[in-house]
C-alpha cells in the first residue's frame, strides 16, 4: 500500500515540473535504456556521448551492414572494420561512465534493423548524429511512424565537442 502511494505522489509530481526535472524522476522509478545506431562515424564526438550517456541506465551500441550499401561501396570491409574500432571505442568510454552497454551487429536493411531493434530492446530513446540526406529523412520517418522517440543531435567539427541538439 505504502509503495502505491508513493507512486502516486511521484507521478503527481510529473505534472508539475520541467522536462530535465521528469528525465531525473524517470530515473528514479524506472531503467533507462537508449539505442545509438553506428551510422555515421561521429558518435564518439565528446557532446554527443555526453547527451547518449547522461541519466540512462544501459546504451546499445548497433552495428549494422546494409546489403544494400555493400554493392555500392568498395570498400565494404573497411568500413566494417571503422565501425568496430568505432563501437570498441565508444563501449569503452560508456564503461568508464559506470553504464551498462550491449553491443549488436546486424545485418539487412539499416531502417529495418534500427526500428526492430528499438521494439526488441525496448529503448526509450534513440539518438542519431544528424545528417542532411533523405535516406536520414526515410529513417526519422520510419522511426516516428512506429512511435519510437528520437533525439538527433547536430555533431559539427567546429563546435569544440559540443553536439547541438534539435528537438525533432
Amino acid at each position: 500500500m505504502q509503495s502505491k502511494v508513493y507512486c502516486g505522489a511521484l507521478f503527481l509530481l510529473v505534472g508539475f515540473l520541467s522536462q530535465k526535472h521528469y528525465y531525473l524522476i524517470v530515473l528514479l522509478v524506472g531503467f533507462v535504456k537508449v539505442l545509438v545506431p553506428l551510422l555515421t562515424g561521429k558518435e564518439n564526438d565528446k557532446g554527443f556521448v555526453e547527451a547518449f550517456t547522461r541519466g540512462v541506465d544501459e546504451v546499445v551500441l548497433l552495428q549494422i551492414v546494409d546489403k544494400d550499401f555493400m554493392s555500392k561501396t568498395a570498400s565494404a570491409l573497411s568500413e566494417v572494420r571503422q565501425s568496430r574500432v568505432l563501437m570498441d571505442e565508444l563501449k569503452k568510454i560508456v564503461g568508464q561512465k559506470k553504464k551498462k552497454c550491449v553491443e549488436a551487429s546486424e545485418w539487412g536493411s539499416t531502417i529495418q534493423k534500427i526500428v526492430g531493434m528499438a521494439v526488441l530492446q525496448k529503448v526509450n530513446k534513440v539518438f542519431l548524429v544528424k545528417e542532411k540526406n533523405q535516406f536520414f529523412d526515410d529513417i526519422l520517418k520510419e522511426l516516428k511512424k512506429n512511435k519510437v522517440s528520437v533525439e538527433v543531435l547536430d555533431v559539427k567539427a567546429e563546435s569544440g565537442g559540443e553536439a547541438v541538439n534539435e528537438k525533432k
